[in-house]
């Protein structure tokens, strides 16, 4: 398993716990999981299912995961194409977190599960950004 350094950026105080999970799949490190049906992590894939965190560490099938768990953490998350301000929700890419938008427009409440801010601009689809998990 690789460790990846410098996916949490800041604790804020330790509200931030790391547990380790089996790995139902290939997991890269700040990907957005959930727990699945046998108890192990698995990528998020809707935005109105509660993620158990983000993957501290790399890990392929069946090994252990460290997953990032907790509120008000600065990290490092897979994130699609967004702006720094943007909301972010769990998306249509599995594992990445999505600009909230509704009918092309950002949207701060409504149907999406809101899970972090993007504190920086991302271009690139896949890419680690730095957000502020809520």
């Amino acid at each position: 398993m690789a460790i990846v350094k410098g996916i949490l950026v800041n604790d804020g105080g330790a509200p931030a716990r790391i547990i380790n999970f089996t790995a139902a799949a290939a997991i890269s490190a700040g990907e957005a999981l959930k727990i699945d049906s046998a108890g192990e992590v698995a990528l998020a894939t809707a935005s109105d299912l509660p993620i158990a965190g983000y993957a501290l560490t790399d890990a392929a099938i069946d090994e252990k995961v460290s997953v990032i768990t907790g509120k008000g953490i600065v990290l490092y998350a897979m994130t699609t194409v967004v702006a720094q301000g943007n909301i972010l929700s769990v998306g249509g890419t599995a594992g990445a977190l999505d600009a909230a938008v509704v009918s092309g427009t950002e949207e701060a409440a409504g149907d999406h599960v809101v899970v972090a801010l993007a504190l920086e601009a991302n271009s690139v689809s896949s890419t680690l950004t730095k957000v502020l998990v809520v």
